[in-house]
């Protein structure tokens, strides 16, 4: 039963995060553009080197948001196995930010590989 309610709780925390991005942050933007792209599709392009001539901000918004709703629910998975605030907390900043860079370059490497990437060197 138990795995159950885990399994709901972390369906449920992905489909919120997920509406969260489709009717607030995508509505929020009227047209994509390089000023007013949100925060976290910023950090993406930047450390990821993604070319947006070759791929559009919408696509990618939408790549980065089924990113962060699955990192906000495995966070949550593990913030679940402790009972004190205070450890919660200091379980959820670090695997929040090691999950965040780690999706992000697994992402990248794909998006690399199809050749999604500007051309360095």
């Amino acid at each position: 039963m138990k795995l159950y309610f885990y399994i709901g709780q972390f369906v449920i925390a992905v489909v919120l995060v997920l509406l969260y991005y489709k009717f607030v942050e995508a509505r929020s933007i009227k047209k994509y553009s390089k000023k007013n792209i949100p925060a976290e599709l910023k950090l993406f392009i930047k450390t990821q080197h993604i070319d947006v001539k070759k791929i559009n901000y919408k696509k990618l918004m939408t790549i980065v948001s089924i990113v962060n709703a699955i990192n906000v629910g495995i966070v949550l998975l593990l913030t679940n196995l402790t009972s004190t605030y205070i450890l919660k907390f200091i379980i959820a900043v670090p695997s929040m930010t090691l999950l965040l860079f780690m999706s992000y370059e697994i992402v990248g490497f794909v998006l690399r590989k199809k050749g999604m990437t500007k051309d360095e060197l």
